[in-house]
C-alpha cells in the first residue's frame, strides 16, 4: 500500500512539473535548465541516464537537465495533457504511436530546421521518418519484442523444449497455470486507458499477417480470425494471468520477474532490469510462436526510444545539442548497450551480444525475423490501439464474437485511416 502511495505521490510531482509550465528557464546565473520527460531512467539500471546527463552537462557548460521520470503509460499519459495545454517538457521521449498526433496539435518542433541551424547531417541517422517532409522525431534507438521463457517454471511442469507454434504454446500453458499457487503462463494487458505494448498483435505478426494493407485496415482475413480464436482459446481456457483489462505493460513485467508467469512478450530493455530485481530467475528468450504449419520469416513487434522537442520550449538549440549528444557515435553506442537496443547512429555498435548468451538469443531472433511497425506514424495511433483492446475486452468477454470483433475493427480503423 506504502509502495501504490509512493508511486501516486510521484505521478502527481511529476504532472505538476510537466504540466505547470516548467520549460526551461534561465537561472539569474544565466543557466539553462531543460526539462526532459522520458520513461528510460525507470527502464535502465539506476544511475545510468543521471551519468548521461551530467557528461553533457560537463561538456556543455551553462546548460542543467532535469529527469522527469516515469513508467511508459504514465509518461505518455503526462504528455497527451502536457500537449493539450502547452506546457510540455522542453524535450520529450516520443515514439512512432505519438509522433503524429503531437506533431498536427503544433505541439512539438520541426527538428529538420534545428538540425539545419545546428548544421547536423541526418544521414547519420539510422532512420529518418517525416511527416510532410519534416522531421518531428529522431530514434535514439529501436526495439525488438521476443517472447521471454521462464526455464524453472517450464521445466518443472514437464515442458523441456521452448514452444514454437501456437499447439506447442497452449500444451505449455495448460502444464505450468496453476491457479492454487498464482501461477499463469502469461499476461495479456489489453487495459483501455493506457493501452501499450504488442501483447496481442504480435502472435499474428509472428505468423505472417497484418492487420494493414498499403497503411489502410485489413483485419476482415482469415490470419486475423486466427490469431483471435488464438487469445480468445487462451483467455477462455485460463492460462491468461487475472486483470487482463486493467493490467499495465510494468505490471505483466513484474509478473514475469516474480515468478508469477512462465512466459511474456517484451522489449530487450527489461532484460538488466529483470537479472538485477530477482537474480535467481532462470529464463531465456526466443521468437514468439506462430500458427501451426507457418514456416516464412517470423515478425517480430519492434518500437523505438524517440526523441521531439516541445514547441512551447523557450530553448531549442540547448535542447537539440542534448538530443545530439544522445545521438554521438559513442555514446549512441553506450545507450543501446545499457538498453538492449539497437542504435539510432549508423555507426554506433551495441556492446551487449558479445559475450552474453541472452543478448545473443534475441540478437539471433532479430536477425532471423522481419522488424513489424505497424502502428508508427499513423495518425491517432493511441486511439487506434485503444479501440484494439476495446474489442478484445468485448470478445473476450464474450459480448461479441470473432466477426463482429473483425467488422467493429475494420470500421473505426476505417474512418481514421481512410
Amino acid at each position: 500500500m506504502k509502495k501504490s502511495l509512493i508511486a501516486v505521490a510521484g505521478l502527481g510531482v511529476a504532472a505538476a512539473m510537466v504540466l505547470g509550465g516548467c520549460s526551461a528557464t534561465p537561472s539569474d546565473s544565466g543557466e539553462v535548465t531543460l526539462d526532459f520527460s522520458q520513461w528510460w531512467e525507470v527502464e535502465l539500471k539506476p544511475g545510468v541516464m543521471r551519468d548521461l546527463m551530467d557528461r553533457f552537462e560537463e561538456e556543455n557548460p551553462g546548460i542543467k537537465v532535469n529527469l522527469i521520470s516515469n513508467p511508459y503509460s504514465a509518461t505518455v499519459e503526462l504528455q497527451t495533457a502536457g500537449a493539450a495545454t502547452g506546457t510540455l517538457a522542453d524535450i520529450v521521449a516520443i515514439n512512432g504511436a505519438t509522433v503524429y498526433d503531437l506533431k498536427t496539435q503544433g505541439a512539438i518542433a520541426n527538428l529538420s530546421e534545428l538540425m539545419d541551424e545546428a548544421g547536423y547531417d541526418p544521414s547519420e541517422l539510422v532512420s529518418n521518418d517525416q511527416i510532410d517532409g519534416a522531421t518531428y522525431m529522431v530514434r535514439a534507438l529501436n526495439f525488438a519484442y521476443p517472447m521471454y521463457f521462464n526455464t524453472d517454471l517450464l521445466q518443472a511442469a514437464g515442458v523441456t523444449e521452448i514452444p514454437s507454434d501456437w499447439s506447442e504454446f497452449t500444451a505449455a500453458a495448460a502444464a505450468v497455470t496453476d491457479p492454487s499457487n498464482n501461477i499463469y503462463a502469461w499476461s495479456l494487458p489489453i487495459n483501455v486507458q493506457s493501452p501499450a505494448g504488442f501483447d496481442s498483435q504480435a502472435w499474428l505478426w509472428a505468423s505472417g499477417g497484418r492487420f494493414l494493407d498499403d497503411r489502410k485496415p485489413a483485419f476482415e482475413t482469415d490470419d486475423v480470425a486466427a490469431a483471435l480464436e488464438f487469445l480468445q482459446d487462451q483467455y477462455q481456457s485460463g492460462y491468461v494471468a487475472p486483470g487482463a483489462f486493467t493490467q499495465k505493460e510494468q505490471d505483466k513485467v513484474e509478473e514475469f520477474t516474480s515468478g508469477r508467469n512462465a512466459m511474456m512478450i517484451g522489449s530487450l530493455a527489461h532484460i538488466n532490469g529483470i537479472r538485477e530485481a530477482n537474480p535467481d530467475l532462470n529464463f531465456t528468450i526466443g521468437a514468439v510462436p506462430a500458427a501451426d504449419g507457418y514456416d516464412g520469416k517470423r515478425g517480430i513487434a519492434g518500437a523505438s526510444w524517440g526523441l521531439g522537442i516541445a514547441e512551447n520550449s523557450e530553448h531549442k538549440a540547448e535542447a537539440w545539442k542534448l538530443i545530439q549528444f544522445l545521438l554521438s557515435t559513442d555514446i549512441n553506442s553506450e545507450l543501446s548497450t545499457e538498453a538492449t537496443g539497437f542504435p539510432g547512429n549508423k555507426n554506433s555498435v551495441p556492446g551487449y551480444v558479445e559475450g552474453d548468451e541472452l543478448f545473443q538469443l534475441a540478437f539471433d531472433v532479430y536477425q532471423q525475423g522481419e522488424l513489424v511497425t505497424e502502428l508508427e506514424g499513423l495518425p491517432k495511433a493511441l486511439d487506434l490501439n485503444r479501440n484494439l483492446n476495446e474489442n478484445l475486452v468485448k470478445l473476450l468477454e464474450g459480448d461479441q464474437d470473432i466477426p463482429q470483433t473483425q467488422a467493429a475493427l475494420q470500421e473505426y480503423w476505417a474512418s481514421i485511416l481512410e
